[in-house]
């Protein structure tokens, strides 16, 4: 069963019109975030994340005083486990680039429409739900969620867990759909299955450890991307490379 558990939540806008219509749309939907303090900028709301604790922060990038990026770094260097949002403008890339380097889980243009608002909101929801083994599925909104955002959601999903994916069952009891419907939406917009994608990213990372760690046993290869039995590692790395993963491994360090 999935145990119900709402997630505090905190907006940092300096403009206040923009910031009470940001929490009206959040409201307006069914995904578990409480609403539990609001703030003008980085350093009205500092205090209210020390008394809160929450999950998630959304926050302004140009404010006065104190701005976002200034509290993203600050959250990254103290609270690492906060979820970070960002609100930009057109002009605010350089900013946006600036603010990755401090973990920040997604970015909205304003005026932030309430598609693009559900959809960041349900992703974060998967990672905060993800990190704890007490949920045996979601808690997303299954009404307001389109095929392309489900794809989306999936997707993250599986850049994150491919190596604790077992099979297509669990990700359907996951996200709360069948395993048919599942893959053919994952399918339609990425033009793969879920499987064939994880797969895929899983041969991928294991090239990667392949060359860069010369010393990393085949066998712990395989299972730091996902396949505990050496011997099945091996069969589908050559299926999928043409080469055994130790081959592969001798010929691309020959090469260098």
């Amino acid at each position: 069963m999935n145990n119900t558990h709402t997630y505090k939540l905190i907006v940092v806008e300096d403009e206040h019109l923009i910031r009470q219509n940001i929490i009206k749309k959040i409201n307006s939907l069914s995904i578990p975030f409480e609403l539990v303090g609001e703030a003008s900028n980085g350093e009205i709301a500092i205090p209210l994340i020390e008394q809160q604790c929450p999950s998630l922060v959304i926050t302004d990038i140009r404010m006065p005083q104190y701005d976002g990026l200034e509290l993203i770094k600050y959250l990254y260097k103290n609270h690492p486990h906060i979820k970070t949002m960002v609100l930009s403008g057109y002009n605010d890339f350089k900013y946006a680039q600036t603010a990755l380097k401090y973990g920040v889980k997604d970015f909205l243009l304003k005026p932030v429409k309430i598609e693009e608002l559900s959809t960041a909101l349900q992703s974060i929801l998967v990672m905060l739900e993800s990190e704890s083994k007490e949920f045996s599925s979601f808690s997303i909104d299954h009404h307001s969620l389109k095929p392309e955002s489900l794809s989306q959601l999936l997707e993250n999903y599986l850049l994150n867990n491919y190596a604790s994916v077992t099979s297509i069952t669990e990700i359907s009891e996951k996200f709360g759909f069948t395993s048919e419907y599942i893959s053919k939406i994952f399918k339609k917009y990425t033009g793969v299955t879920p499987i064939k994608y994880i797969t895929r990213i899983r041969i991928n990372e294991a090239k990667q450890l392949l060359i860069n760690q010369p010393d990393l046993e085949i066998k712990k290869v395989g299972e730091l991307i996902g396949y505990k039995d050496a011997f099945y590692f091996s069969r589908v790395f050559k299926s999928n490379v043409g080469v055994y993963p130790s081959d592969y491994r001798i010929k691309h360090l020959n090469y260098n």
